[in-house]
């Protein structure tokens, strides 16, 4: 590029400056808010983890917990809300009970049940520290839902 061809692009850009300058603020502005509300978001999911046994978990472990407990979370609101579609499918839409429809609900039931409960056995293993088995788990109830 020659010498007065650059000249005339830094002038050009001096000139227009002045009409894209508040668009770049803008766009910077907003990155910076999107980047606090994820900052912010990460802060209220730690906190809401027992304050108890906070302080003495390392930060991956933490995140581990948020995960597992929104992850189980998910799975039973789609397990609740797949047999509501599928009570909804038998008595309004007269679907058999051994029809080849609810076998395959049966089968997304079972999926889901099955991951919301290996979910909230993981988020319990790492609440406790990694010890336990899986009967002293099941044995109360309330460790069921992810905390």
């Amino acid at each position: 590029m020659k010498r007065s061809t650059r000249s005339i692009l830094k002038v050009g850009k001096w000139l227009v400056f002045p009409i894209y300058q508040p668009f770049v603020r803008g766009a910077r502005a907003f990155t910076l808010s999107q980047q606090v509300l994820r900052d912010r978001r990460a802060v209220i999911e730690a906190s809401a983890i027992d304050t108890a046994i906070a302080p003495v978990m390392n930060p991956a472990t933490i995140r581990a917990l948020v995960s597992t407990r929104r992850n189980g979370r998910l799975c039973l609101l789609l397990f609740i809300g797949t047999l509501g579609v599928w009570i909804w499918s038998c008595i309004h839409q007269a679907t058999r009970l051994y029809s080849l429809a609810s076998a395959q609900f049966g089968v997304i039931l079972l999926v889901l049940l099955a991951e919301f409960i290996r979910l909230s056995f993981s988020n319990w293993l790492l609440r406790t520290g990694g010890t336990g088995r899986f009967q002293a788990f099941i044995a109360r109830g309330g460790n069921l839902w992810p905390r």
